[in-house]
């Protein structure tokens, strides 16, 4: 499927600068999961669970993160959703133009909730941050989308996100500077400098 339109074409409610800044935090960690799963002992499946627990995290971190108020946490459990602005999303590692997590598709209890409050079906019922990986630790290579799905789950909205670097936002945030007061250099006493007067008596074995 070709890329449509901007999300926001379909919900304004899904600012440019607020999906860019999200689709990057996910796609910068996304490649420090697959950084530090290329051991030998690494395998498909814990490259899989350990970016899956590292996407759990973040939401997690970023749900917290009071310069992001228009970022919620809904939902920690295994299918994990996030507001972005009072839109839900549900982050998938798969391909959006070969989807095979069908049933990632459907509409978990808080979206069915959520969407029960329309009198009629919004255009784009579900949406969905995909990510796809080459899985190949030299050369690296990351996509981050989202999607978005009608009623009868079909895809409405591709949009693909251009990833900046490498590096997370968060990461190029500068800490304040801390003055470490410097060492000062203590001289040994030397054999002469000892008191061999002092006498302390028999050291017990």
């Amino acid at each position: 499927m070709l890329e449509t339109q901007h999300p926001s074409h379909f919900e304004p409610r899904l600012q440019p600068e607020y999906l860019d800044r999200f689709c990057q935090e996910v796609s910068s960690v996304a490649y420090g999961a697959l950084e530090d799963s290329t051991t030998q002992y690494d395998t498909a499946y814990t490259r899989g669970t350990l970016l899956f627990g590292r996407l759990q995290g973040l939401s997690q971190v970023l749900g917290k993160d009071k310069s992001l108020p228009w970022l919620e946490l809904r939902n920690a459990t295994l299918d994990f959703t996030v507001s972005v602005n009072g839109v839900l999303f549900q982050v998938v590692t798969d391909n959006p133009q070969d989807i095979r997590k069908i049933h990632r598709i459907k509409a978990n209890p808080l979206e069915q909730h959520q969407l029960s409050l329309f009198e009629v079906s919004p255009e784009v019922c579900t949406w969905r941050v995909y990510l796809s990986s080459n899985q190949d630790p030299e050369f690296p290579k990351i996509e981050t989308a989202i999607v978005g799905f009608d009623a009868n789950q079909n895809v409405v909205c591709l949009w693909m996100h251009q990833q900046r670097s490498g590096v997370s936002v968060r990461a190029m945030e500068q800490h304040p500077q801390v003055d470490v007061p410097e060492a000062q250099p203590n001289r040994k006493k030397k054999d002469a400098d000892i008191d061999t007067a002092k006498d302390d008596g028999p050291i017990d074995g």
